[in-house]
């Protein structure tokens, strides 16, 4: 895909967030190291991982990114201790690179981090099975960079059922932990992920907040039928508390027509709930199947110029990069 001049300046200006990135899991099940600059997932649709690493990062033009952290749901009681170690993993990649790297916990360090050529990193958690039910661990977590929770992964838990995988329910309301867990996170300003929470759950968290709420990574259902998309009333729940969706990479969840189908799924976003509340969550590195033109890091400036191609606005690509998230993210972490 050619990119132009005005996209690649455009792009370069943008401070782009990540709102779901699997570095940490690749490093762990795999030792993927993230200095070195790797050859692009050769495979058709890059299966599984190979999608970054800081220099292709630094040339895609991602300034921020949330990193998962995936725990174990079958191993539930040694949860928040798997989660300090993500979280220490996190720290010796920003010690190893701290040209490259930083830590950063309010949308001021963000916008330095981005000034200092450096990527601003933060972690989010996949399913509230992780943190075995023991809200008291949620302001250490925090400290070490934790700015959100997502209440499900792929597995039931004590907070609610995820919509596909293990106990999927999407009729089930949260349970009274649940509840707890989504007012405690607001306490905390702790951002509330509702990323694979069945749909019940997602009303019900999105209307219990009293802070914006975000899904970090999926697909809109209108554009492309998916057990992982959501529908258009979850982008109403989410944009009524002045959260925002994050747009998937993944192939299988967007369907068919690569960068463009990403741009198809932002700009349902947009004339659905306003472009307010839309975003980017990559999933680079998270096992899953990618377009061509966005399987490797360093072909970020394609959906810059596949935004440009569909008509959007300077300001409004601005938006949907990372100006929307950042928003929420102040409003929520500070």
């Amino acid at each position: 895909m050619i990119v132009s001049e005005e996209a690649r300046a455009l792009h370069e200006a943008a401070l782009f967030v990540d709102l779901h990135c699997d570095l940490i899991l690749a490093k762990k099940l795999i030792g993927w190291d993230w200095k070195k600059r790797h050859a692009p997932n050769p495979l058709f649709g890059a299966p599984l991982f190979g999608h970054c690493d800081i220099p292709r990062l630094h040339e895609g033009g991602v300034n921020a990114m949330a990193l998962g952290l995936v725990i174990n749901p079958l191993r539930r009681r040694s949860g928040p201790a798997a989660i300090d170690a993500d979280l220490a993993r996190m720290a010796a990649e920003v010690t190893r690179s701290p040209d490259d790297l930083a830590i950063c916990g309010t949308v001021q360090a963000i916008r330095t981090a981005k000034a200092q050529g450096r990527i601003a990193c933060f972690a989010g958690l996949e399913g509230a099975h992780g943190l075995d039910t023991r809200l008291e661990d949620l302001p250490r977590f925090r400290a070490a960079g934790l700015r959100y929770v997502g209440l499900a992964h792929f597995s039931a838990n004590t907070a609610c059922r995820p919509m596909v995988g293990w106990g999927a329910d999407n009729t089930a309301p949260l349970s009274d932990y649940g509840r707890a867990l989504v007012d405690e996170l607001g306490r905390l300003g702790i951002l509330v992920d509702l990323a694979h929470v069945g749909r019940a759950g997602v009303i019900e968290a999105a209307a219990r907040a009293n802070k914006p709420v975000i899904i970090s990574h999926t697909a809109c259902t209108a554009v492309h039928p998916s057990p992982r998309g959501v529908d258009d009333g979850l982008l109403r729940a989410v944009a009524d508390t002045d959260g925002v969706v994050g747009v998937i990479f993944v192939t299988p969840f967007l369907g068919p027509g690569g960068v463009h189908r990403v741009v198809q799924h932002l700009d349902h976003i947009r004339r659905t709930v306003g472009v307010r509340h839309a975003a980017v969550g990559t999933d680079w590195e998270g096992f899953a199947v990618f377009p061509e033109a966005l399987d490797s890091a360093e072909k970020l400036p394609n959906l810059t110029q596949a935004l440009l191609d569909a008509g959007w606005s300077t300001a409004d690509v601005h938006a949907v990069l990372g100006e929307n998230f950042l928003r929420v993210f102040g409003a929520v972490c500070g």
